[in-house]
């Protein structure tokens, strides 16, 4: 394919100079049009080493207004990244709503690198492309524009770009000492380089391949592809997208059970099989808190359920005996106008602890299937790709090595009614009953079916979820923490049994979980 692309084109200074002027004004009218508009632009400049990409990213910056480009250069990885899931180092850089963001070096870069070097087998390398592709197309699907420019060299150009003798070498701190090396894996980085473009060219985030052996006509081109983009991306006829999200009943109907019907509503523990259970349990988690740490294995635990359904009192009791140095509570609310400039999964993204770390998310990323479909919040077709994009984050978690345990706490309508006249009694709770809380109370059954959808979707083998029979506190806690020790247990390989040899209530407590 790249044969194509060595047929020797090039400008001449003078036609440069006359096209430069016209495209810069109109770069920037594109800008400045795309900065009113409600989506935001993403530059990818690709390509093998030596192939002018950094200076196409200079003369970007150059010709358009810097204030609302954003410059992202992804090649020396920090620890920080490589503790966490491969793709959090590119989402916490993406560009909000309105801006650019141009990433020199991106997801491609690792693939392409461990490809040529031998790192990466196809099947491996076609897997990750998948990855790619989903994660494109999310963007994609949430209004993203999406433009990836590779700048293709001759081996020839490539080696008088590197200049791989030592004397130059010493000369130009901008050559490094890979130079030569990248030199000899032309070849094979050739190879690898179509695959991944076979691999990751699609209709809704295309390649735009330029010859570059020439610099005036690489800026000039590359210029020109991203004023078209820009342009079309503007003039597309905007479709009125329904902001209304569809909240009836699925094919079974109200009157049939849901998955919530099976949680128990009438298991207690008395007080004093409680505080056994809760020193116990308590014991455990920390010591295997302290096991995942020197392991590195992340802990993400998710905490969902009805308003006064315990989450808060259970975050507690499951922080208590952590080290504060290894965990975080991350509380959301609706989210902040930065939150809204961004596709809605990036303010979890940035949130993630580092290997060894736990992140406990009092309500989470599953918002956009709750709250935001009964409350029309959220067009149909955006929730109901949520479930798939959900599970793609939560899969990229577990491959990384993260801990993923989900929990849903269940009451009954007759249990919440009582907390909740039992908050506007007591003054030093009143601050916990809003009046949304009566509101969501009329919608029950809308949101009973948004749980139902959500569990049936989301609840994996890699990440499922556990239902919280929730009616009396002390009974959700334990279980709660028993399902805690449980997971963190079985990922570092089941060798951490619980301090106590017999469990005491061994014989009738088995916390639920649905199947996926």
């Amino acid at each position: 394919m790249f044969e194509a692309l060595e047929t020797g084109k090039f400008l001449s200074p003078e036609e440069y100079k006359a096209r430069e002027l016209e495209l810069r004004q109109k770069l920037l009218e594109a800008q400045f049009d795309q900065a009113e508009r409600d989506y935001p632009v993403i530059i990818l400049v690709a390509g093998l080493p030596g192939a002018g990409k950094g200076t196409l990213v200079h003369r970007l910056n150059e010709w358009m207004d810097p204030r609302r480009i954003e410059t992202s250069a992804i090649w020396m990885h920090s620890d920080e990244e490589e503790e966490r899931p491969f793709f959090w180092r590119f989402w916490r850089k993406l560009p909000p709503k309105g801006k650019t963001g141009i990433f020199l070096g991106s997801w491609y870069t690792r693939p392409l690198h461990d490809a040529t070097e031998g790192k990466l087998g196809t099947r491996d390398l076609q897997v990750q492309l998948e990855e790619i592709n989903a994660f494109e197309r999310m963007l994609y699907d949430d209004g993203a524009l999406l433009i990836k420019i590779w700048l293709h060299v001759t081996r020839e150009t490539q080696r008088h770009q590197l200049d791989e003798e030592a004397p130059r070498l010493q000369q130009n701190p901008r050559v490094g000492a890979y130079a030569g090396h990248w030199w000899e894996m032309y070849p094979q980085a050739l190879t690898t380089a179509e695959q991944i473009l076979l691999g990751s060219d699609t209709g809704h985030t295309p390649w735009h391949l330029i010859e570059a052996d020439d610099r005036l006509y690489r800026e000039i081109t590359g210029g020109e592809i991203i004023l078209q983009a820009l342009q079309e991306r503007a003039s597309r006829s905007a479709k009125p997208a329904s902001t209304k999200a569809n909240h009836q009943p699925s094919a079974s109907g109200r009157d049939q059970p849901t998955v919530l019907a099976g949680v128990p509503a009438d298991l207690t523990l008395n007080k004093n099989e409680y505080r056994i259970q809760l020193h116990r349990q308590q014991r455990h988690l920390q010591d295997l808190a302290w096991l995942a740490h020197r392991q590195r294995r992340s802990l993400v635990a998710v905490f969902e359920g009805w308003d006064a359904a315990g989450k808060g009192s259970a975050i507690r009791r499951v922080t208590a005996p952590i080290d504060p140095r290894l965990y975080q509570v991350v509380q959301y609310a609706a989210p902040t106008d930065e939150e809204r400039a961004h596709h809605y999964l990036w303010r979890f993204w940035r949130k993630l602890e580092r290997d060894g770390r736990a992140t406990l998310f009092d309500r989470s990323w599953y918002g956009r299937v709750l709250v935001e479909r009964v409350e029309q919040l959220t067009p149909v077709d955006a929730w109901r790709r949520a479930y798939h994009e959900i599970n793609q984050f939560e899969g990229q978690l577990v491959a990384h090595g993260c801990i993923v345990v989900k929990f849903w706490l269940h009451i009954t309508p007759e249990e919440q009614l009582r907390r909740f006249e039992d908050r506007q009694k007591k003054p030093h709770k009143q601050y916990k009953i809003t009046e949304d809380d009566w509101r969501n109370r009329e919608r029950w059954n809308d949101y009973e079916i948004a749980v139902e959808d959500m569990v049936a979707h989301t609840s994996t083998g890699f990440a499922p979820w556990t239902l919280v029979a929730g009616n009396d506190k002390r009974y959700a806690r334990i279980q709660i923490l028993q399902t805690l020790c449980n997971a963190l247990n079985q990922a570092m390989g089941g060798e951490y049994p619980a301090p106590e040899p017999a469990a005491i209530m061994s014989d009738r407590f088995q916390p639920t979980a649905p199947n996926s």
